[in-house]
């Protein structure tokens, strides 16, 4: 072989080698596989968002990390104890709901919209859990994941030598998908972690959220748009997304979120699928378009209530004197924004919208032109419809109250604290079941509610007085009607 043809050889090994190692590194890091749903629903449930490749947990990391840091997670049961729900015959090595199993290079874990949009409910405590897709979340703990997953990057076992023989006993890996993880993903993972945990540092300075609340805009306020800490609080409630449609059908153009900071049914999908970690680069337009569609059309679900007929009429009599105004569907303020002055309820959640954050999101173009121009700025509360609100407990923006029956007492007789994140109904309330607690101390089944202003900011019970003075009989009886709706 002459010289020419050795050096040929040779370049011709180098290229195959460099091809082999692109592909590798094509097929471990970048090669994508969306799971497709034929079912609209479960697309809801399972499917993505687009965040998986800026925002999605490795999967066989995600699996393993409530075994080997079981202590750092508020309760037995893994991922249980935040919270989060498997439909009846699904494996727990599987996604749960709200969350999308995809591969890009490798699979991973990523939040979808029924992280935050799905009810789990159940009509006594012999009864199974029923899940209720589109209804506001009411046991996923979202900052106590977000805690989780820092806490373990934070811990000393958080390395290859402890993960990997805990992913070998669930599934075994090969030489390179071993080498792969032990000096690329589990130390990028760990690095992104931390990362993030920095990020939602400034919640440490404000009152826990619990099982079914969320901040949903200062994450965005800071991070996306890059406005400075304001030390303002958003805690609220997670919010039903059923018939959005119905919504324009009562007043054109209506109010989203509690705060009515948007108008746009589309920008508010969008512009959510972007506060749970989607980027330009990744952005599905198709996905989040088939969520949208199904969450304008998708009904709320009927109720399980058959009160006696006669107290059921009495109590739609009381609600069109009492509450229509507001909140039936003809009302002539349902979907308006209620003033601070007039309602009284919590302030906080509506002083955390600046105009300086509209300003910001509507002239958002970070990767891409996303047309946003219907955030707005306005002061009060929305007054919404009360479809399904039997499974919307706890009430108020802020969840400060437990039942509709506690809602119609005066304020100094409401409960000052409550056990939230459990799933019974209350049949003669209205409302999950739940018992006073103590705050800071441990209780049983979920997480103590502190509705004490000066204590916990963001809190209060107060406000929202309509109905307060009126009998007993004639709130047993509209609370009847109100279950039925």
């Amino acid at each position: 072989m002459n010289r020419t043809q050795r050096w040929l050889w040779i370049l011709t090994a180098v290229v195959i080698i460099v091809a082999a190692g692109g592909w590798v590194a094509y097929d471990k890091l970048f090669r994508r596989a969306i799971p497709y749903y034929a079912s609209d629903l479960d697309h809801f449930k399972y499917g993505s968002i687009g965040n998986d490749e800026a925002n999605g947990l490795p999967y066989l990391i995600w699996r393993v990390l409530p075994r080997v840091f079981a202590d750092l997670l508020p309760g037995p049961g893994g991922y249980a104890a935040l919270g989060f729900v498997w439909e009846p015959g699904r494996d727990h090595s599987d996604a749960p709901v709200g969350f999308s199993r995809a591969r890009v290079g490798f699979e991973r874990m990523a939040i979808n919209c029924a992280f935050c949009h799905v009810t789990v409910a159940r009509l006594d405590s012999a009864a199974q859990p029923t899940l209720y897709p589109a209804g506001p979340s009411n046991t996923v703990n979202v900052f106590g994941y977000q805690a989780f997953l820092t806490d373990c990057a934070k811990d000393p076992r958080f390395t290859a030598d402890i993960l990997l023989p805990a992913i070998e006993q669930e599934v075994p890996l090969s030489f390179l998908d071993r080498q792969l993880y032990r000096f690329v993903i589990i130390p990028a993972t760990r690095k992104a972690l931390l990362q993030q945990g920095e990020q939602f540092a400034w919640v440490d300075k404000r009152p826990a959220w619990g099982p079914g609340r969320i901040d949903p805009f200062n994450p965005v306020k800071f991070g996306m748009l890059h406005l400075p800490d304001d030390g303002t609080i958003g805690n609220s409630d997670m919010q039903s997304v059923w018939s959005l449609d119905a919504r324009d059908a009562i007043r054109a153009n209506a109010p989203l979120h509690w705060d009515g900071l948007n108008t746009s049914i589309h920008e508010v999908v969008v512009s959510s699928a972007l506060g749970d970690g989607a980027t330009a680069k990744g952005f599905d337009w198709q996905s989040i378009g088939r969520i949208e569609r199904w969450m304008r059309t998708t009904p709320p679900p009927p109720s399980p209530f058959h009160p006696d007929p006669a107290q059921v009429l009495r109590g739609k009599a009381v609600f069109a004197a009492n509450c229509a105004e507001c909140h039936a569907k003809e009302g002539a303020r349902t979907l308006s924004v209620i003033p601070l002055a007039e309602i009284g309820t919590d302030p906080h959640r509506d002083g955390m919208w600046t105009t300086q954050a509209r300003d910001a999101y509507n002239n958002y173009r970070e990767g891409y032109d996303w047309g946003f121009m219907s955030f707005q700025k306005v002061e009060g509360y929305i007054a919404e419809p009360l479809d399904a609100i039997w499974l919307k407990a706890p009430y108020l923006h802020n969840g400060s109250v437990p039942t509709l029956a506690d809602l119609l007492e005066p304020v100094d007789q409401r409960p000052k604290t409550f056990v939230r994140g459990g799933i019974a109904i209350d049949q003669e309330k209205i409302g999950f079941v739940t018992q006073p607690c103590v705050p800071g101390q441990a209780s049983t089944g979920g997480f103590c509610y502190d509705t004490d202003e000066e204590k916990e900011p963001g809190n209060s019970r107060m406000g929202h007085t309509y109905g307060t003075t009126l009998p007993a009989e004639d709130k047993r009886a509209l609370i009847a009607y109100l279950s039925t709706l």
